[in-house]
């Protein structure tokens, strides 16, 4: 008899640490999984309109991506409605910043057209989509080239 209840312990113990390692099991996959990556969609419009002529109705060239950590450059789709740029870009989990850079003018000879400082934006832990919107102005720096410097219009995370 005394064989017989300690074997009936020991099934109930190995019952038990099985019951409690298949709820463990069950209780770790139902978890979601961290996010792998984040969207950033985005959109690069020029909106000079100064004394020197309007570039509203240019698109953007030399259209740079910047993000921490670095990615590739971003495929571009023209939007023909408002001459401007969008892409969709994948960053790894955990990226930082995002900025742009773009030329809204060219043809300046002798000085030339350059692309200058951009405002980004810092991209807040555990966001998984970003949409951004940049509006890059284009003006002259006398005597010299013109400079086109970019920045956030508007920009939201989720």
């Amino acid at each position: 008899m005394k064989a017989a209840a300690t074997l009936a312990r020991r099934v109930m113990t190995l019952g038990s640490v099985l019951v409690t390692t298949g709820a463990l099991a069950l209780v770790g996959l139902a978890q979601p999984a961290a996010a792998s990556t984040i969207t950033l969609q985005g959109t690069v419009d020029c909106l000079s309109s100064n004394n020197y002529g309007d570039t509203r109705d240019w698109y953007p060239s030399a259209v740079n991506l910047y993000t921490s950590p670095a990615t590739p450059a971003p495929s571009l789709v023209a939007v023909p409605a408002t001459r401007a740029f969008s892409f969709t870009q994948t960053l790894p989990a955990g990226a930082t910043a995002a900025g742009v850079t773009a030329l809204c003018s060219s043809g300046h000879y002798p000085y030339g057209d350059f692309t200058g400082s951009s405002s980004g934006f810092s991209i807040p832990a555990g966001t998984t989509n970003v949409v951004a919107t940049w509006g890059c102005s284009a003006q002259p720096v006398n005597p010299g080239p013109w400079l086109t410097t970019c920045g956030v219009t508007s920009v939201s995370f989720s």
